[in-house]
């Protein structure tokens, strides 16, 4: 027994070195599966939205309210606030603001009555409609909309009794118009309407920069005065004219900025690029560039102009944003798996046990990552290759195995 042991005591220690010679020689490599993925050009920073914007002042003394909603759409003349001179009842004034968003939603609503006459079946079939449109928006929190939702039920149901027989044309139209002359003469002259003088978005928000910043005079900006604004904005409420209103042109703003000028490089007005208000949504903005400043102390102003709505953006003054100037998009590597054969740059894969080496053109890279496309269409990158990151070395068809 004791001279098997010692026989196969050799034999191990022979099978040992002969494992780890094997494992000195042969060849070892770390590899990364080949995907696909992009990058971003990108500068983290604070800008400036500029808007067309039409600022209403009150012309008299007196308690100013308004009548359209915050950030509402509204139409050349149409009545956005009142002011009220005088000691009025402010339940007098609520009312009388009630009943005239109920005349204008009845009124709204007449030339789609018309279509129904002597139509009792459709009629049915709409009042149906608007019941089942009431019920979701209910479930939605939106009661603005049911209280349109249920005069236009209303309005339906008139011209339905109407055509039976059952009722008189514009009942219910007629009896708020006289309700609204019966409030009107209980104010007296003691109210005066300001109307909208051109379409766009309502709010009562005035900061006070509608006038020191526009359209007309963003070009004169320099970067140490862009500066000045931003150290304006401690993340405090934008102050308010409790007294004024305005109307913001929504299909069309500016975005104010500084970038160093390394980042800036050649860009120009009229090239395109991207924003991201991460602050208000994770949604990419186009935008093209507007105008760009000469460089001031390693840093240039840029103005990109934009129509894309995101919400709650025209209320903002100042905003969070990220500048990015391009966006690259390929095959995405580590930056340690890229090599240089005869003078070209590339990859090596494993294909068939073997290295191939796979020149590449690269997009875009920081110190870690890199974004690469195939430079040659004979000899390209594959999804999913094998990309080898470390090897004991490099050789085209060298074995892997």
């Amino acid at each position: 027994m004791k001279n098997k042991i010692n026989i196969l005591i050799p034999i191990f220690v022979v099978l040992v070195l002969i494992y780890v010679i094997r494992s000195a020689v042969g060849t070892h490599v770390q590899v990364e599966t080949l995907r696909q993925g992009n990058m971003e050009d990108m500068v983290s920073t604070k800008g400036i939205v500029v808007k067309y914007e039409t600022v209403l002042k009150p012309t008299a003394e007196g308690v100013f309210e308004p009548l359209a909603q915050e950030g509402e759409r509204v139409s050349l003349g149409q009545e956005v606030a009142a002011l009220y001179s005088g000691d009025v009842d402010t339940e007098l004034r609520s009312r009388l603001e009630q009943v005239k968003k109920k005349i204008a939603q009845l009124e709204a609503n007449q030339a789609n009555l018309l279509s129904f006459t002597g139509d009792v079946s459709r009629l049915e079939q709409k009042i149906a409609e608007q019941t089942a449109a009431v019920i979701e928006s209910s479930q939605s929190g939106d009661m603005g909309a049911v209280s349109e939702q249920q005069f236009i039920i209303e309005a339906l149901c008139e011209k339905k009794a109407q055509i039976a027989g059952g009722g008189t044309s514009g009942g219910t139209l007629e009896e708020l118009r006289a309700q609204k002359a019966e409030l009107e003469n209980q104010i007296g002259a003691a109210h005066h309407w300001m109307v909208a003088p051109v379409a766009g978005e309502f709010t009562s928000t005035v900061d006070g920069y509608e006038e020191l910043i526009t359209p007309d005079n963003m070009t004169a900006l320099t970067p140490s005065a862009v500066d000045e604004l931003l150290a304006q904005d401690r993340g405090q409420e934008e102050k308010k004219d409790a007294a004024a209103c305005k109307i913001i042109k929504n299909f069309r703003y500016f975005i104010v900025l500084n970038l160093p000028a390394d980042r800036v490089g050649s860009l120009r007005a009229g090239d395109k690029t991207n924003l991201r208000f991460y602050d208000l949504s994770g949604d990419l903005v186009s935008g093209t560039v507007f105008f760009v400043s000469d460089e001031q102390e390693g840093m240039q102003t840029v103005i990109l102009e934009s129509t894309r709505h995101i919400e709650s953006l025209l209320k903002r003054r100042f905003v969070n944003l990220e500048f990015i100037k391009k966006r690259y998009a390929g095959y995405r590597l580590s930056v340690k798996s890229l090599r240089t054969k005869d003078g070209v740059t590339g990859v090596y894969v494993r294909r068939d046990e073997m290295m191939k080496f796979i020149p590449v053109t690269i997009l875009y890279n920081t110190q870690d990552i890199a974004i690469v496309d195939s430079a040659d269409t004979n000899n390209p990158l594959r999804l999913y290759d094998e990309v080898i990151v470390r090897a004991s070395s490099y050789e085209e068809g060298k074995l892997l195995r």
